[in-house]
Order: structure tokens, then C-alpha cells, then sequence
């Protein structure tokens, strides 16, 4: 199975860059995606989308669509900005669609300097699959005080809330990927009602 991560955060380099790609490596040891791919969206340039042509949405995210189409799971991570998800994430949410993402599996993270992070964890749950079908998996991250945690560095010299995250972190990947095998048989569906309702 194929996992991309996608790195909402519109900085380069930045700290949600840093939780992806340990993210990566953690998916890696466990061993339920044998490809994985993380994807910096500050690196494309994607336009806002007018709703309306494919076109729109920039010769970027006509180079992405393909390696999404083959994804069987994804990470959604964003920094929480002035209590929201990024505008870029959103504007990736907005611009995949059924035959894309559908019905395919999504943890979602959350990434704070400080002690919040929980506000765009509501806001992607409350409307960032409407029409792209994502199925968001009954588990997220919040990483909170992000500098001081998920270093290289051995358990013994972690803090106690960088442990407990890294047990989170590791339970959440395994849930993915059991929610990533077990909806395989609806990687093919198309929903005929395609707005909802």
C-alpha cells in the first residue's frame, strides 16, 4: 500500500515539515505502507481554485493528482494559524476530488508551538471532506510544543509528553493502515450523489 503525507504549512523549512518526515519514518518501521511519499505544499504552486475548470487548479496539482490517485491512505498535517488550518491546506481539500481521495482513509494532525492545536483539527473534521470523501479515521495528533518535541534523541533523555505523543503517533499509523486495508473494496466507488446533499 502507498501513504502520502502531506505538509500543509506554507513555510520552508518549517516545524510541520519536521513532524512529516518523522511521521515517515515512523510509518516506515511499522511496515503497513510499503511506499511513502511526503508532499511540502509550499514547494507547488496551487492556485486558488475558481470551482469551476480543471485547469484552474494549476499545472502543480496536475503532477500531483496522479501520485494521490495511487495513494491507499494520507496524513493531513497543517500548523494551527490564528486558531485555523492553512489557507493552503484548504485550498488542497477544495481541489481533490472523488476519483482522487474518495473513500480512502485520512489521520489528521495538528502541529502548535504552543499549547493549543485542537481548533483546526475541528475545523478540517467539519468540512474538510464534504465533497473529496475523505474518510478521516476516528484518531488525530496534536502536537503541542512542537520545538521541544519528536528530536532524534533516546527515550531516556525524553520529556514525558514527547513519549506520550510518540505512543500516539505509533497508534495512530497502525490504526491507518488497518482503516487503509480495510477500505480497499471502496477505492473503485463512486458516490452518485457527488455534493451531498
Amino acid at each position: 500500500m502507498r501513504l502520502t503525507i502531506i505538509n500543509g504549512s506554507q513555510r520552508q523549512p518549517s516545524q510541520s515539515g519536521r513532524v512529516a518526515r518523522f511521521l515517515a519514518q515512523e510509518a516506515e518501521r511499522q511496515g503497513h505502507f510499503a511506499q511513502l511519499e511526503v508532499v511540502d505544499l509550499a514547494e507547488l504552486q496551487l492556485p486558488f481554485w475558481d470551482g469551476d475548470s480543471q485547469e484552474s487548479k494549476g499545472a502543480d496539482w496536475q503532477l500531483l493528482e496522479p501520485k494521490l490517485a495511487a495513494s491507499d491512505a494520507y496524513i493531513l498535517i497543517t500548523p494551527e494559524w490564528s486558531g485555523m488550518a492553512t489557507p493552503l491546506l484548504k485550498q488542497f481539500l477544495m481541489n481533490a476530488s472523488v476519483p482522487v481521495t474518495g473513500h480512502k482513509p485520512a489521520l489528521l494532525v495538528s502541529v502548535s508551538a504552543g499549547i493549543n492545536g485542537v481548533f483546526p483539527l475541528g475545523e478540517l473534521m467539519q468540512s474538510g471532506n464534504k465533497n473529496n470523501k475523505l474518510v478521516f479515521i476516528p484518531a488525530n495528533i496534536i502536537v503541542r510544543d512542537v520545538d521541544e518535541m519528536l528530536h532524534p534523541q533516546p527515550r531516556e533523555a525524553q520529556l514525558p509528553h514527547d513519549i506520550a505523543i510518540r505512543e500516539r503517533i505509533d497508534a495512530s499509523l497502525e490504526l491507518l493502515g488497518h482503516y487503509a486495508r480495510a477500505l480497499q473494496p471502496l477505492k473503485e466507488y463512486r458516490d452518485p450523489f457527488r455534493y451531498g446533499m
